[in-house]
């Protein structure tokens, strides 16, 4: 079922993983509320639904290995955090935690509520106040809850993080490039883009955030231009980046379209 041994032994170590083929079973997908394809389904031993992720959130074994660890830590942990919170519910760093807990079960409207109430106690100079926004920004993202919130959330910190030449200026920015996207606003996704990537040209996002801004600019009628920066980002490599292999795939899209 697993085409990589490691991570089949490592799933095996705490799941039981059974294919449903949904031509052949349609009550299974039906029983959990599955409508798209592929979605992964944790359940207990009563066959209630614990996770329901819908899209692999991992695209290598090595990050499918890390997914399945956090988890299996994070359904061992979350009964224990909640207790634990129940009784100390001020203690912001426990609240923080749980939070996270509940983002990697993809919870994320029970994360979004924590860290709301998080939020409204800490001071305005709390050191601690971004990183809270950050997560609620993807919390609200993830779990399709107020996306506007969260497109100003992230607008709001892109700003202060490039004033400080804080690189999480490039987690907060796709939260910004997907807002001006859903409006189609092709340009304007384009530039906020780029001007993070200019301003981290070595993080780790810059290949994929050059990428999506060579895409934008087809988006927006370039094809051209599109052309020539993705064969600028293949060029540039290292060719055996899963990004620069995106790349090649869009170049292939690209170019076929032309003729």
């Amino acid at each position: 079922m697993w085409p990589d041994k490691a991570l089949g032994e490592r799933i095996a170590k705490d799941f039981v993983a059974i294919l449903i083929d949904v031509d052949k079973d349609q009550a299974t997908p039906k029983k959990y509320g599955v409508s798209a394809m592929p979605t992964l389904v944790i359940a207990d031993a009563k066959e209630k639904a614990l996770i329901t992720q819908v899209g692999a959130p991992f695209s290598t074994a090595e990050e499918a290995l890390k997914w399945f660890d956090d988890i299996s830590t994070a359904l061992k942990d979350v009964e224990k955090l909640e207790a634990e919170l129940a009784k100390d519910s001020k203690n912001v760093d426990l609240s923080l935690k749980l939070a996270d807990t509940y983002a990697k079960l993809s919870r994320h409207a029970d994360a979004a509520k924590l860290l709301d109430t998080v939020l409204a106690g800490l001071a305005k100079d709390d050191k601690r106040v971004n990183d809270v926004k950050l997560k609620l920004a993807d919390a609200l993202f993830k779990g399709e809850l107020d996306s506007e919130r969260g497109v100003e959330l992230c607008k709001e910190l892109t700003k202060v993080f490039l004033e400080a030449k804080d690189e999480r200026a490039m987690e907060s920015v796709h939260g910004v490039m997907m807002g001006h996207w859903q409006k189609e606003e092709y340009k304007e996704a384009r530039e906020v883009l780029l001007t993070c990537v200019a301003a981290f040209p070595k993080h780790a996002k810059a290949i994929e955030y050059r990428v999506y801004a060579a895409y934008l600019l087809f988006q927006s009628g370039d094809k051209a231009g599109a052309i020539k920066e993705t064969k600028a980002v293949i060029e540039a490599g290292p060719a055996d980046h899963d990004w620069v292999k995106q790349a090649k795939e869009l170049l292939e899209h690209l170019e076929k379209d032309e003729k």
